[in-house]
C-alpha cells in the first residue's frame, strides 16, 4: 500500500523556475516548486550519499527512475496548508471583477453546462487558493524579476527573468510505494538544504526542507470536502498538469469517457462539459544535452464534468486518484481529484492587513539612510539572539530526552564537562576546538575511570562521544544551528538580523553547558 510524505520548503534564496515557453530577452517564473526539481535535488544527495555511480540498474532504478517514489508538486502554503490550483471553471460578471482590488470578497459562478449571461467572464484572479469553510482564499506567490547580459548570443543583450523570490514556504508531497524507502528519504530531506532550480551556483536556488510527516492516506484528497455521494454526475479537477496520451499514442487535451469508464468499472460514462487551459512541456535530457519536443497538456485548474451510469465504487474511486493519469508521474504531472459536485462560492483577496502594512513599513524604510538602516539592523540582531537564548531551556530538554543511560557517568564528570563548556564559550572558534580535542584525546590515552563511563553513555543509539564530537565539528554551522533550534532570522523589508559563525559557536557552547548543568540539578533533586 503506498504511504505519503509531507513536508515544507522554504527558499532561502530565489528559485528560478522558468516557464517552459519563453522570449528570447525575457523568462517567467513558475508559481510552484516543480515534483521534477525536487526529485533532482533528491537523486543528487542519494548518489552523493550513496556514492553511486550509475542509477540506470538494479534498486536504484526502480527507486529513481520506475516511480518506486513519485515527487509531486510543492504548491505555495496558507496557514501552514498546501493551497491547490484555482479550478478554471468560475465566472464571475465584468464589472465586479474591475473592483475586486478593492473589495475583499467575491461571488463566483460555476460556468459548467449552463448559461449564466451576458456580461460574465471567466475569473483569473492567481494560479493558487485555499478552500476553507467560506470559499476560496487568494494565495500569491512573490516574485522577483531582475535584469542579466545574455552572453549567448552574438551580440551581449539585456535579458529579463523571474524569480520565485525567497523567504516563501511551500508544501510538497512524496508518493511512497515501499515503506521501506521512508526513512531513507527522511535522512536524505528532512531538516536539509537542498538546491532546486537554474544558476544554483549563482546564488539561486538554496532551500531548506523540514518538517516531514508520514500519512497512510493520499493528503490531497483531504483538501476536498467531499462526501462521495455520486448520483449522476461527477467532476474530474487536474490538480497537476496532466499529459494524457489516447490507446492510439495521440496526445489529447481531452479525457476519453472510455478510460474513465474502464478506470472506474461503469457502465457508461458520457462527456458533458469541460473549462481548460493548456500548457506546452518539455523537459532536458542531460545524455543527449537537448530539450524533448513539446507537449502540450492539460494545465493544472482544468475540469471536465460527465454523467455517469452504474454503481461507483469509493475505494475504486481513491485507487484511481492514487494511481494518477498519464505520463511523468514520476515528477508530479498526472494528479487529479473526482468529486461528487461543484457550487458557486466565494472567493476572497489576499489579507488586506498584512498587505497594507509590509506596503506602509516598506515606503518608510526606503527613506532611512545607511546609519539609519545599520541601527535597525542592530536592533533585529539582538531580538534574534534574544530569542535564541531564550529557546535554549527547550532545546536542552529535548536534547537530555534523548540520552540514554546518563547517570554511568558520575557527576564528577558531568561536572568536568560543564566547565569545558562554559570555558569554550569565551575563546575562538578553532582554539576552542583544539581545546575540546586536546581534552578528549587525553582523557582517551589515560584510559581512565572516567573516560570508560562516557563510553557507557549513549545519545539517540549511538556513543555519547561520538555525538559530541560530531556536534563540536558542527558547531559553528549557521544553517544547521538555526534548523535545530527552530528560530529563523528576522527580515523586514530587506533588513535582516545577522548571524555569524562566532555567535553560533558560543550559543551551541552554552547549550552544552546547560545540558550538563541540567543533568547536575536534576541528580541532586
Amino acid at each position: 500500500m503506498s504511504k505519503y510524505l509531507t513536508y515544507y520548503i522554504k527558499n532561502l534564496e530565489d528559485i528560478k523556475l522558468a516557464k517552459t515557453i519563453s522570449q528570447i530577452d525575457s523568462e517567467e517564473s513558475l508559481d510552484y516548486i516543480t515534483g521534477s526539481a525536487i526529485r533532482g535535488a533528491y537523486i543528487y544527495r542519494y548518489i552523493n550519499e550513496y556514492n553511486i555511480r550509475n542509477i540506470n540498474e538494479g534498486v536504484h532504478k526502480d527507486k529513481l527512475l520506475k516511480g518506486k517514489i513519485k515527487f509531486l508538486n510543492a504548491y505555495p502554503v496558507y496557514k501552514d496548508e498546501r493551497s491547490i490550483p484555482f479550478p478554471k471553471c468560475y465566472f464571475c460578471p465584468k464589472e465586479k471583477i474591475k473592483e475586486f482590488e478593492y473589495i475583499n470578497k467575491l461571488d463566483l459562478s460555476v460556468g459548467l453546462d449552463v448559461k449564466l449571461g451576458e456580461g460574465f467572464e471567466k475569473a483569473r484572479f492567481s494560479e493558487f487558493v485555499y478552500l476553507n469553510e467560506d470559499g476560496y482564499k487568494k494565495v500569491d506567490v512573490e516574485k522577483s524579476s531582475n535584469l542579466h547580459i545574455n552572453k549567448r548570443v552574438d551580440k551581449n543583450k539585456l535579458f529579463r527573468y523571474e524569480a520565485i523570490k525567497n523567504g516563501q514556504v511551500f508544501k510538497g508531497i512524496i508518493k511512497v510505494e515501499d515503506e521501506e524507502y521512508i526513512e531513507e528519504i527522511k535522512d536524505l530531506l528532512d531538516e536539509k538544504v537542498v538546491y532546486i532550480g537554474g544558476s544554483k551556483g549563482s546564488g539561486y536556488g538554496k532551500s531548506l526542507i523540514y518538517g516531514m510527516k508520514v500519512s497512510d492516506e493520499n493528503p490531497e484528497i483531504k483538501q476536498f470536502k467531499t462526501n462521495y455521494d455520486f448520483d449522476k454526475y461527477i467532476y474530474l479537477i487536474a490538480m497537476s498538469d496532466i499529459i494524457y496520451r489516447t490507446q492510439l499514442g495521440e496526445y489529447r487535451t481531452f479525457i476519453d469517457e472510455e478510460f474513465i469508464e474502464n478506470s472506474l468499472e461503469l457502465e457508461s460514462v458520457k462527456y458533458i462539459d469541460s473549462s481548460i487551459q493548456t500548457n506546452n512541456v518539455t523537459s532536458f535530457n542531460n545524455k543527449w544535452n537537448c530539450y524533448l519536443p513539446q507537449i502540450t497538456a492539460i494545465k493544472a485548474g482544468s475540469i471536465f464534468k460527465y454523467k455517469i451510469t452504474g454503481k461507483l465504487d469509493k475505494k475504486l474511486v481513491k485507487d484511481f486518484i492514487d494511481e494518477g493519469i498519464g505520463e511523468r508521474k514520476i515528477d508530479g504531472f498526472g494528479r487529479f481529484m473526482i468529486i461528487d459536485s461543484l457550487d458557486d462560492i466565494s472567493y476572497y483577496n489576499a489579507d488586506q492587513e498584512s498587505e497594507v502594512g509590509s506596503y506602509n513599513i516598506d515606503s518608510t524604510i526606503k527613506k532611512l539612510n545607511i546609519d539609519q538602516k545599520n541601527q535597525i539592523e542592530d536592533i533585529l540582531t539582538k531580538i534574534y539572539e534574544y530569542r535564541i537564548n531564550l529557546a535554549i531551556s527547550s532545546r536542552v530538554l529535548k536534547m537530555y530526552e534523548k540520552i540514554e543511560n546518563p547517570n554511568a557517568m558520575k557527576n564528577n564528570q558531568w561536572g568536568k564537562l560543564l566547565e569545558l563548556f562554559n570555558l569554550l564559550q569565551y575563546i575562538g572558534i578553532e582554539s576552542g576546538k583544539k581545546k575540546y580535542k586536546k581534552y578528549m584525546e587525553h582523557e582517551e590515552e589515560k584510559r581512565s575511570r572516567s573516560f570508560k563511563q562516557l563510553k557507557k553513555v549513549k545519545y539517540s543509539g549511538i556513543d555519547f562521544m561520538d555525538f559530541l564530537n560530531d556536534y563540536m565539528e558542527k558547531s559553528d554551522d549557521i544553517e544547521k544551528f538555526r534548523n535545530k533550534m527552530g528560530i529563523e532570522k528576522i527580515d523586514i523589508c530587506n533588513i535582516s538580523s545577522r548571524d555569524s559563525k562566532e555567535f553560533v559557536f558560543k550559543t551551541n557552547m552554552k547549550v552544552m553547558a546547560e545540558l550538563c548543568r541540567y543533568h547536575l540539578r536534576k541528580e541532586d533533586f
